[in-house]
C-alpha cells in the first residue's frame, strides 16, 4: 500500500504510479491485456488501434496512465510510449497531430513546422517519426479523441487514417465518453477502425473496495475503522448512483464530511453537483432527440419505442431513428425481449437528476430514498429504547413465542395497550412479531389482524422508526421463503398504513409479483436500473435462488 497523499479525481497523471496501482479496482484483467497486445505489437511490428469507451470518471484516464507508466518502465527497448494532453484544443489539422507525438519523443520540430505547406510539414513528420523511433513501435495515447475528431475537417480526418494505414510503427490508445458519429457512421474515415472495450461500473463490494483503497491513500483512518457503520448507506446509495469510479470517489469524499448514515444528504449533494454536466448534455442534443430522451428520463419504467412516440407526440419512424442514435452515443440502453424492445437511460443518476425536478418524481426519489435506508439498516443499528432486545427491527429471526409458551403473554400485551398504547413502539414491535408467527403458520386471518393493529398506530412514530420496523418485519417474512405471506402482509401494510406505504412498499411488492407470476421479464418492464438489483435481491431471499434474477 502507498504512503498517505492525496488522490486527484480529474489528474491521476499526477499520482505516484504505486498509488495508481493501488487504485486501480475492476480494471486489473482489462490493463493486462491491453500490455500483452502492446507486448506483441512490438514483437510483430503490426499496429494495434484501441478505443476505450466509458463514461465520464469510468476511468479511462487513471487505466491510460497505468498502460502508459508500464509500456515505458517495461518495454522502453522496443516502445516509446507518447502521451498526449488530455484537452487537445488546439489540434485542427492531421500534421498538428503528428508534431504533437514528435515533441512528445523528445524530438525538435521547429524545422519540420517551418516548411510552410501543410501537406509537406505532416509528411516530413511522420517520416521525423519513423527515422525518431527507428526499430522502435510508436504507441500514442489519446483521451477525448472524439473531441479531436471534431475539431479536424473530414479531409484531416481522412489523412489522419491514411497515415495510420500505411505506418507499420504507429499505434493509438485512444478513450472516448462513448460511441460517436467519427467512428460509428459508415461514410466516416474511422468507421470500425478501433478495436472497441467497454468499462463498466463496479459492482457494489467492488465501489466499497475502492472507498476503502482512497481513504488508505488520503490517510483517513477514521473512515476505514468506522467502515461497518458507512457500510449500509454506501450499499444504499450504490443503487442509486451506481458504481461509476469518479462518482464512487466523490461519494466518499462527501461521506467522509457529513457522516456515516446520511443516504439521503449525499446522494443530494452528489446530484446537485452533476447540475452544469447534466444541463449541457441537453443543451449539446438536437431538438427532437433532447426531447426523446427527456420522455425516457421522465418515465417510472423504461419505455417502447411506440410509448416514447405517443407521450413526445412524434412520428414512430423518427423515434425509432433517433433512439439509435441515442443509444449508439451512450445516453440510452435498448433492452429487446421477443417482440417488444424498451430504452432506458443509461446513467441512473441522470434519470434521478432530472426526476428531482418534477414533483411527481421527486416524490417517488424521496420514497426510494426512504426504503433503501430503512433496508440497508444493519441488525444492530435499533433504535436506543429498544436496544439490547430481539425485534423486527433487526431483520433478525425473532424466537417462536407460540413455542415458547409466551403467545398468551404477548396476546396480554397488546390488549392490556387498549386503543391509545403508552408505548406506541413497543405496541408496533410485539404487534408485527406476532403478526409474522401467525402468517407462517398458516392463520392469515390472525396474522393480518395484527397488522392492522399495528398500523393504527405506526403513525405515533418517527417515520424513520416506522420504516425500519416495516422493512425488519418484510425481510424476516421474506428469508422464510413465503411468498404468499410477505405479499399478503404488504397489502394489509398499504391498506392500514395510509398515504405513503405504498411507494415506500412498492419495491417489495415488485418482487412478490416476480415472484408470483415467474416473470423476469418484470424487471425490464416494470423497473428501472436503480430498483432492478434491490428486487433481485428481495426474490433471491424468497425463493433462495438465482432462478428468478435479474436476466434468469
Amino acid at each position: 500500500m502507498p504512503a498517505p497523499g492525496r488522490c486527484y479525481r480529474y489528474f491521476p497523471a499526477a499520482l505516484e504510479g504505486e498509488t495508481l496501482r493501488h487504485l486501480l479496482v475492476g480494471r486489473q484483467e482489462l490493463l493486462e491485456s491491453l500490455f500483452d497486445e502492446a507486448d506483441r505489437a512490438s514483437g510483430s511490428r503490426t499496429p494495434r488501434f484501441f478505443l476505450l469507451v466509458g463514461d465520464r470518471g469510468a476511468g479511462k484516464s487513471h487505466l491510460m496512465s497505468l498502460l502508459c507508466r508500464r509500456i515505458r518502465d517495461e518495454l522502453s527497448d522496443r516502445v516509446i510510449p507518447v502521451d498526449l494532453a488530455g484537452e487537445e484544443y488546439s489540434m485542427f489539422r492531421a500534421s498538428d497531430f503528428f508534431l504533437r507525438v514528435l515533441a512528445g519523443m523528445g524530438v525538435e520540430t521547429a524545422d519540420v513546422a517551418a516548411l510552410g505547406e501543410d501537406s509537406l510539414v505532416r509528411e516530413a513528420a511522420v517520416e521525423r517519426i519513423a527515422a525518431s523511433a527507428g526499430e522502435r513501435q510508436v504507441v500514442v495515447f489519446v483521451e477525448n479523441i472524439h473531441e479531436v475528431f471534431s475539431q479536424m475537417g473530414r479531409p484531416e480526418v481522412r489523412a489522419l487514417r491514411s497515415v495510420f494505414q500505411r505506418a507499420d510503427n504507429l499505434s493509438v490508445i485512444a478513450s472516448a465518453p462513448s460511441l460517436f458519429p467519427g467512428v460509428l457512421d459508415h461514410e466516416e474515415p474511422f468507421y470500425n477502425f478501433f478495436r472497441v472495450f467497454h468499462l463498466r461500473e463496479l459492482d457494489c463490494a467492488g465501489s466499497k473496495d475502492l472507498m476503502r483503497r482512497v481513504a488508505e491513500v488520503d490517510g483517513n483512518t477514521a473512515f476505514i475503522e468506522n467502515f461497518g457503520d458507512y457500510e449500509p448507506g454506501i450499499e444504499a446509495l450504490w443503487h442509486l448512483v451506481g458504481g461509476n469510479p469518479g462518482l464512487v470517489v466523490r461519494l466518499y469524499e462527501i461521506l467522509s464530511q457529513c457522516g456515516a448514515g446520511k443516504v439521503a444528504e449525499a446522494f443530494f449533494r452528489l446530484a446537485d453537483e452533476q447540475t452544469p454536466y447534466y444541463r449541457e448534455v441537453f443543451r449539446r442534443l438536437p431538438g427532437q432527440r433532447r426531447l426523446i430522451l427527456d420522455t425516457i428520463l421522465a418515465a417510472k419504467t423504461p419505455l417502447t419505442p411506440k410509448d416514447v412516440a405517443e407521450r413526445a407526440r412524434l412520428n414512430l419512424a423518427t423515434v425509432n431513428a433517433q433512439v439509435r442514435r441515442l443509444e449508439a452515443e451512450g445516453y440510452v440502453v435498448s433492452r429487446p425481449m421477443k417482440k417488444r424492445t424498451t430504452y432506458e437511460a443509461r446513467d441512473r443518476l441522470f434519470r434521478l437528476w432530472r426526476a428531482l425536478r418534477r414533483p411527481a418524481g421527486r416524490d417517488r426519489v424521496f420514497g426510494l430514498i426512504g426504503f433503501l435506508e430503512a433496508w440497508h439498516e444493519r441488525p444492530g443499528a435499533v433504535d436506543i429504547p429498544y436496544r439490547g432486545t430481539p425485534g423486527v427491527m433487526e431483520g433478525e429471526a425473532l424466537p417462536d413465542r407460540t413455542a415458547a409458551g409466551r403467545r398468551e403473554d404477548v396476546l396480554a400485551a397488546l390488549q392490556e395497550a387498549g386503543e391509545e398504547p403508552d408505548d406506541p413502539g413497543r405496541f408496533v414491535r410485539l404487534a408485527l412479531d406476532l403478526a409474522g408467527e401467525e402468517l407462517l403458520a398458516g392463520n392469515r386471518a390472525n396474522g393480518l389482524s395484527l397488522i392492522r393493529a399495528a398500523y393504527a398506530h405506526a403513525s405515533r412514530l418517527d417515520p424513520a422508526t416506522a420504516r425500519r420496523m416495516t422493512a425488519g418485519f418484510l425481510k424476516r417474512l421474506a428469508r422464510k421463503g413465503e411468498v404468499s405471506a410477505v405479499g399478503s402482509a404488504v397489502r394489509e401494510i398499504i391498506a392500514s398504513g395510509g398515504t405513503g406505504w405504498e411507494g415506500f412498499l412498492k419495491l417489495v411488492a415488485d418482487a412478490v409479483a416476480i415472484v408470483e407470476a415467474k416473470n423476469t421479464r418484470l424487471y425490464y418492464t416494470r423497473l428501472q436500473p436503480e430498483e432492478r438489483a434491490v428486487v433481485a435481491g428481495i426474490v433471491r431471499a424468497i425463493t433462495g435462488s438465482e432462478e428468478l434474477g435479474v436476466g434468469g
